[in-house]
């Protein structure tokens, strides 16, 4: 009983620091399709909110017609049934009776969306039009709704615009959206404005819970918005037009108040330092970021990760390494990440295994990203399953488990797990590589053999994921009980 007591003591201590952080959830990293290394386009985004929310990785398969209207689980939002629906895939949360708060997925028609980065519209903007609080929409429902319908990332745009001018927006977003031309990104401006543009081929973008587009070119193909954003604006005293110079989309409807300095500026301003170096900024003055960036090397999958797994490593505003639960910085990473995910479009492969969709559960820093291709059919049962409370067959409480073990003694075992980890997701790849070349070998003359290699390679991937976490798991267990016997001995227990 003496070492139970003990082991969740140094749990509970372990967490404080992450816990004690406030709620405000996710960072999102963007990057054109000229700033990577293989040409792919990348939208990622860190899911945080709670740790104990089991997410469930869901198959929704195409229907003619869609069972039933759409009605949220976080307020009144509903929407009519889809007809011709597409298949996709959603991250969702484990207790909605229709699998919404779908977070992350693809269409069969090869679209990415990933739902919401929560952003802070302006008070001003908010006074003039509210959210729509109790019949808006918002992150609960977007994904289902939006992605059942639609056949590119702009098509996306303009219904999520329509929708939010229509029925409104219930709280402040961003949405990206992503198919083989580009990828777009949306954020609420108040209740019924709003605003997109594409990102930049060259160039990426990183949002952390704040607003961060500013110029709005109204000609511009790039751009698209609600029909009254500017003159709305200018009505209701968010913005003076000045003559020669553009719209500006932040100054109108954002904000930028204290607690961006802390808790938004540090995120934007290391992931900038990090992929582009020789930046001058500071990073308590976000006014300064620029919104787009081109990296000073090419970015690949595997550099978006570090960034999603970034905690102010090396520096004095390391949370974990230092145990700090009043650390001022918001990290990155943070213990309630409920998922984390990395969508890859390369447009020179067949939709199939040219979109990926990479999944790491629970903590990024102590977490490992798996890949799901767009033409997976049968989702391996583990991540289908689990609720708020911890059990011994889902995955999302297998990784649960172990990130929970290594905060207890961060700088002692999360090397342990980060190590063993990257060597998996080394070995992965090189199995990926395998697999596209014997689908491309194939797919046109044997599809459903073409299939079945992308759903085998699934369920062998998961199942040696789960073993190597089960085998991580017993020894950091077993470091600590020994530990705890060496405390006690030592002092005569």
């Amino acid at each position: 009983m003496k070492k139970i007591t003990f082991l969740a003591s140094a749990i509970t201590t372990a967490l404080t620091a992450v816990i004690a952080l406030p709620a405000s959830a996710c960072t999102t990293i963007l990057v054109g399709n000229q700033a990577t290394t293989d040409g792919s386009y990348i939208v990622a985004r860190n899911e945080d909110y709670q740790a104990t929310n089991a997410k469930h990785f869901v198959f929704h398969p195409a229907e003619k017609m869609q069972q039933a209207d759409f009605h949220g689980n976080a307020n009144n939002f509903s929407y009519p049934a889809a007809k011709n629906a597409l298949q996709y895939t959603s991250m969702s949360d484990f207790d909605t009776h229709n699998k919404s708060m779908g977070e992350v997925g693809f269409n069969s028609a090869g679209v990415g969306l990933s739902a919401t980065e929560t952003i802070y519209n302006g008070a001003k903007a908010l006074k003039a039009d509210p959210y729509i609080t109790k019949t808006g929409i918002g992150e609960d429902a977007i994904e289902n709704v939006i992605l059942p319908r639609i056949h590119s990332a702009k098509e996306g745009v303009a219904l999520l615009g329509k929708i939010i001018e229509t029925q409104g927006a219930a709280e402040g977003f961003g949405v990206a959206f992503v198919d083989n031309t580009g990828i777009w990104y949306l954020e609420t401006g108040s209740g019924h404005q709003w605003m997109a543009e594409k990102i930049p081929a060259d160039q990426y973008f990183v949002s952390a819970n704040q607003g961060r587009l500013s110029t709005y070119l109204p000609k511009n193909p790039n751009y698209m918005a609600s029909p009254e954003l500017v003159s709305f604006a200018e009505q209701h005293g968010l913005y003076q037009s000045e003559v020669g110079k553009p719209f500006n989309f932040h100054a109108a409807y954002s904000q930028d108040t204290p607690n961006d300095v802390t808790y938004n500026y540090p995120r934007v301003w290391t992931l900038q330092h990090m992929y582009t170096q020789g930046l001058t900024t500071k990073i308590n003055q976000g006014t300064t970021f620029p919104v787009f960036l081109k990296p000073t090397r090419k970015l690949s999958v595997a550099d978006v990760e570090q960034g999603l797994r970034n905690h102010y490593q090396g520096t004095s505003h390391d949370p974990y390494a230092t145990q700090n639960p009043k650390e001022a910085y918001r990290p990155i990473s943070v213990f309630r990440t409920q998922e984390s995910h990395v969508l890859q479009v390369r447009p020179n492969l067949p939709t199939a295994i040219g979109d990926v969709e990479y999944i790491s559960y629970g903590m990024s820093a102590l977490g490992v990203y798996l890949p799901y291709y767009q033409g997976m059919t049968e989702v391996p049962h583990a991540l289908t399953i689990g609720t708020n409370n911890a059990d011994s067959a889902s995955a999302n409480w297998a990784f649960r488990k172990l990130q929970t073990l290594a905060m207890t003694n961060w700088k002692v075992f999360s090397p342990i797990v980060q190590t063993a980890y990257h060597k998996f997701e080394v070995k992965t790849a090189s199995k990926q590589r395998e697999l596209e070349q014997n689908y491309l070998k194939m797919y046109k003359r044997q599809p459903k053999k073409a299939q079945a290699l992308i759903n085998d390679f699934e369920k062998t991937t998961v199942a040696d994921t789960l073993a190597l976490t089960e085998q991580l798991t017993n020894t950091l267990f077993t470091k600590m009980t020994y530990t705890t016997d060496m405390t006690y001995h030592f002092e005569g227990a």
